[in-house]
C-alpha cells in the first residue's frame, strides 16, 4: 500500500499521527477495490439475485441487505437492493420508516399498476440513494398488500400476448440490468405473487436456512412447493421455460456448542448437497446487537471487542460475498448457465 500511495493517485485517506493506522472513507475504499482487486467488469445486462425462505427467523433481510452491501463494498459493485416486503424490514436498516415515510408509489407498486393498466412503466425512476456508495434502494411499505390483490385480478382478464402474471417483475426490470451490475430482492416470508414474481425474475437464488428441527422441516416443504411452482408454471399454459445460474443454501445463525447443530448441518449438507454454500454463517452476540440498532455487520466501523474479533467476525460474511459475486460473475459475457 504504501508504494501505491506515492504512486497512484488513489485517495490517501486519514493518518492520525506518523506510522499510525490510516482511515479511509466508504468512498475511498471503493477506489482502492477496484484499483487493487480489478473485479470482473459486467459484461451486457446485470444479475438479479432473490433472497428467498417462506420461514420467518431465517435472517432473510440480514442476508440479503448484507450480500447488497457487501458486494458495493468488497468488489465495488453498482447494487440496487428492492424490498418486497410488506412489512419493510430491509427499508428500515437503510434508515427508513416504511409505515410513516415511504408511500405506495415509492415501492414497486406503480409497476404493479401499470401492469393492471396496460400499460409501461419504468423502473429506473423508483431507486432512492442510501447511505452506502453504489448502494440504491426501492423501499418497501405495507401498501404492497395491495399487490396480492392487483396482480391475480389481472390474470384473470389477461388476452394471448399480455404479459404473464408472474413475468411482471422480470419485465420491469430490464432497463434497471442496464445500469446496476445487481439487484438483490429481499422477499416476505410468504409464497406470496410478489415472492413469486422475484423467483422468476431471478438469475439465482439464496435460501437461508438455521439448523434447528424447525427451519430443516419448513426447509423441506419449501423446496417442493419451490419445484411444484416451476414445474407448475412451466406447464401453465405458454410460460418460458425458467433456468437459474443457481439455486443455493446458506447455513445461518450456527451456534456451534448446542449439540444439534453439527447433527442438522450434516443433515442439510446430505440433503443439498453441493448446494450448499461452504461457508457457515455463526450467531453472535454482536450480529444481534446490530439488528436491534437497525444495523448490520458492515455498519460497524469500531468494536468494543477489538478489531481482530471484528474481522473473525465479518470473515465468514465475507466469504459468502466473495463467493456469489464470483458464480454470477463468472457468465458475464458467456451466455445463461442451464
Amino acid at each position: 500500500m504504501s508504494y501505491a500511495l506515492q504512486t497512484t493517485p488513489l485517495p490517501k485517506g486519514q493518518q492520525s499521527r506518523a506510522g499510525g493506522q490510516r482511515s479511509f472513507t466508504l468512498e475511498e475504499a471503493i477506489q482502492w477495490v477496484k484499483a487493487e482487486r480489478r473485479p470482473p467488469q459486467r459484461k451486457g445486462r446485470g444479475k438479479v439475485i432473490t433472497v428467498a425462505n417462506f420461514k420467518g427467523g431465517v435472517t432473510k433481510t440480514t442476508t440479503s441487505t448484507l450480500l447488497a452491501q457487501g458486494l458495493a463494498m468488497r468488489w465495488g459493485r453498482k447494487v440496487c437492493h428492492i424490498d418486497l416486503d410488506p412489512q419493510g424490514s430491509a427499508t428500515t436498516l437503510y434508515g427508513y420508516n416504511p409505515h410513516a415515510e415511504i408511500e405506495a408509489d415509492d415501492t414497486i407498486i406503480p409497476l404493479i399498476q401499470a401492469y393492471v393498466d396496460g400499460e409501461p412503466y419504468d423502473m429506473r425512476r423508483l431507486p432512492v440513494q442510501t447511505y452506502w456508495p453504489n448502494l440504491d434502494l426501492i423501499p418497501a411499505s405495507p401498501q404492497l398488500f395491495n399487490a396480492e390483490f392487483m396482480l391475480p385480478a389481472r390474470a384473470n382478464l389477461a388476452r394471448p400476448g399480455d404479459v404473464r402474471f408472474e413475468q411482471v417483475l422480470h419485465r420491469g426490470l430490464e432497463p434497471l440490468l442496464e445500469e446496476y451490475d445487481y439487484v438483490v430482492i429481499d422477499t416476505a416470508p410468504t409464497l406470496s405473487y410478489l415472492t413469486i414474481n422475484a423467483v422468476f425474475a431471478a438469475d439465482g437464488v439464496i435460501v437461508p436456512v438455521v439448523p434447528d428441527m424447525l427451519s430443516f422441516a419448513s426447509m423441506v416443504q419449501f423446496w417442493h412447493l419451490f419445484s411444484d411452482l416451476i414445474t407448475g408454471m412451466e406447464e401453465f399454459g405458454d410460460a418460458e421455460k425458467k433456468r437459474f445460474e443457481f439455486v443455493d443454501v446458506l447455513v445461518t445463525r450456527v451456534a456451534p456448542n448446542k449439540p444439534a447443530t453439527r447433527v442438522l448441518q450434516q443433515w442439510i449438507a446430505n440433503l443439498y448437497g453441493n448446494r450448499v454454500i461452504p461457508v457457515e454463517i455463526p450467531e453472535t452476540d454482536l450480529a444481534r446487537n446490530t439488528n436491534m440498532h437497525f444495523q448490520t455487520i458492515y455498519d460497524i466501523d469500531k468494536y468494543e471487542g477489538g478489531m481482530e474479533t471484528l474481522r473473525r467476525i465479518r470473515n465468514p460474511i465475507d466469504q459468502f460475498v466473495d463467493l456469489v459475486d464470483a458464480k454470477a460473475s463468472r457468465s458475464w459475457g458467456q451466455g445463461e448457465i442451464a
